[in-house]
């Protein structure tokens, strides 16, 4: 299995899309590197956010809250989400797909389901690059090149268009993945429900 991707590896692919210098170390007190370590935890978060990368995904049994009256109907429970929690993908109590949606209220951050106990599948902030894979070693890459490039660059639309493009490839193509995080209840098909009204 090959070695994972060091922070400094990272920072120098990010560096060479962007098509300047690269750098020796993390602490060095260039542009590159300052701008490398200004937005790396923001590249790394917003990265893992993209796609359920299985090194970042864990199966949480969340832990219930007082609901507000202002849920009521729609949602009968609400739980906090831990911390360190990017996004919900889904909850896995039973076969189906839950409904939920996440909001935020005077605690902070808050999931509101129709399911007691709780138990979400969550991607989680992992700061120990050495659990990184190599695909999200290099669409972390590509996301921090995208970020660094309007400081470094000044101004270079075609350039940054192109970094864009290129970390949207680096993003494998998750099969049903939600937009938001939100999952709604299943509609029935409004097919079905003309011939139930024969």
């Amino acid at each position: 299995m090959p070695a994972s991707a060091s922070k400094i590896d990272i920072f120098n692919m990010a560096l060479g899309f962007i098509g300047t210098r690269t750098i020796a170390s993390a602490s060095e007190n260039t542009p590159e590197a300052i701008q490398c370590n200004l937005y790396w935890d923001r590249a790394r978060r917003s990265a893992l956010r993209d796609y359920p990368y299985s090194f970042a995904l864990r199966r949480e049994k969340l832990a219930a809250r007082q609901p507000e009256s202002v849920y009521a109907p729609r949602w009968q429970y609400a739980y906090g989400i831990p911390d360190g929690c990017l996004k919900v993908h889904a909850l896995v109590n039973g076969r189906d797909r839950q409904a939920f949606c996440l909001e935020s209220d005077a605690q902070g951050a808050v999931l509101l389901c129709n399911l007691s106990p709780c138990i979400a599948l969550m991607t989680f902030d992992v700061e120990d690059v050495s659990r990184f894979d190599e695909l999200f070693a290099l669409a972390m890459a590509r996301k921090l090149a995208c970020l660094v490039a309007v400081p470094l660059l000044k101004n270079n639309q075609a350039k940054m268009q192109e970094l864009e493009a290129l970390y949207a490839r680096a993003v494998p193509k998750s099969e049903g993945q939600d937009a938001s995080e939100r999952v709604e209840d299943k509609q029935p098909d409004s097919w079905l429900l003309a011939r139930e009204s024969w």
